[in-house]
């Protein structure tokens, strides 16, 4: 029976079956035949076995999601380096996808490596555009590209592997329940961050602002406020109550997108 996951713990799940399948023997178990004095010759093993058999296809993936594991983190870094900065890290991310696209893969990876390569591009030249002074509206557009292309390559690894994802619902929490009981709120209203990374929660609403620590993937907090132009949103520090920081608008997503929020004036 295969297991139902949600979009937030399938990477996790998929990185348990590649360490599983690394503790495999590469050599295939023999045999033994005791009904007969006398055997036939076991058929001798393909030097070339089929790398999209089931017992194979989760070695080949690896080669894939290893090199989206490094593009992840080095987005990670990206998203906590400073403007003046991030021609190294873009640079280090464009090394990584031209590992990608040099990488043979078998024709049941095909579209697996389509998306990986699609997710890479659109990070490469959103953070490009942020560097060469794109308006917002690009910018905004460039996240929410990469974060779908980024889901799209993980439920088609997923179904590489035989799991079956189940998207988590995005629907307002029922009131008194514990989940809307524990995020106490002015404005009634909470954010979450839907991945695929962590979110810099910023002392001001600029990027090269200091970094007061980041809002987990799928994790909340109470919304304050926003900043005039709507791109930077204020919220109460998870776990700090009455310390605030700023999160990237764009990043994540608000329990109600239609509600009117009051506007904040950054202190100096």
């Amino acid at each position: 029976m295969k297991r139902q996951q949600s979009l937030a713990t399938i990477l996790f799940l998929i990185s348990l079956v590649f360490s599983a399948c690394g503790t495999e023997s590469d050599s295939t178990p023999t045999k033994t035949v005791t009904t007969a004095p006398t055997t036939t010759p076991a058929p001798t093993a393909t030097s070339t076995p089929d790398p999209c058999a089931p017992e194979n296809i989760s070695k080949e993936a690896e080669k894939v999601h290893k090199l989206m594991r490094e593009f992840d983190d080095a987005s990670l870094l990206a998203s906590n380096t400073p403007l003046d900065q991030l021609s190294p890290t873009i640079a280090d991310l464009q090394r990584i996808r031209r590992d990608a696209e040099d990488i043979q893969v078998p024709s049941c990876l095909t579209t697996l490596k389509q998306y990986q390569l699609a997710h890479m591009n659109t990070v490469i030249n959103t953070m490009l555009g942020f560097l060469g002074g794109a308006d917002s509206e690009s910018l905004n557009q460039g996240i929410t590209l990469a974060r779908q292309q980024h889901d799209q390559y993980t439920l088609e690894l997923a179904r590489l592997l035989g799991l079956t994802v189940v998207a988590e619902s995005t629907t307002n929490s029922t009131p008194g329940t514990p989940e809307a009981v524990a995020i106490p709120t002015v404005t009634g209203l909470y954010i979450t961050n839907p991945g695929p990374t962590s979110v810099n929660l910023r002392t001001q609403p600029d990027l090269n602002a200091e970094s007061l620590g980041t809002l987990d993937v799928g994790a909340r907090a109470a919304l304050l406020g926003r900043t005039d132009n709507g791109l930077w949103l204020q919220v109460e520090t998870p776990g700090l109550q009455g310390q605030t920081a700023w999160v990237y608008a764009s990043l994540v997503q608000l329990s109600d997108p239609t509600a009117e929020l009051p506007i904040l004036i950054p202190a100096p």
